[in-house]
């Protein structure tokens, strides 16, 4: 059995080799460009959160989701009051309408509040 390729297709096959390697090749480098993340909020028009910064500060952003029930939200709170810790409260609709006292325990206890 024999192969027969054409210079077209020959051509097309080493076209399509070459852009899956120039491809790996920016994949693999991507970190050290883009510093491990590529924003794309330019083209959706939403916001994304930040997960890294470069900073020389050894800082440390805490958050917490407020979705599903407000079981802990006194023990948490506490606990951060205790140890003197501000943090982010991400909050969907639904929990704020279900759990507004909390809501306001958590926003009188200095935390900042987003609603997601």
């Amino acid at each position: 059995m024999f192969l027969v390729f054409s210079k077209e297709k020959i051509y097309t096959y080493l076209v399509s080799i070459l852009t899956v390697i120039v491809l790996f090749y920016a994949a693999s480098n991507i970190n050290s460009i883009y510093g491990g993340a590529i924003e794309t909020s330019a083209t959706t028009g939403k916001l994304l959160p930040i997960y890294k910064v470069k900073t020389e500060y050894k800082k440390v952003a805490l958050t917490m989701n407020c979705a599903w029930n407000a079981d802990d939200i006194d023990k948490i709170l506490d606990v951060l009051g205790q140890n003197n810790v501000k943090i982010t409260f991400f909050m969907v609709g639904d929990w704020i309408d279900k759990f507004p006292e909390y809501v306001k325990k958590i926003s009188d206890a200095g935390h900042e509040i987003r609603k997601s």
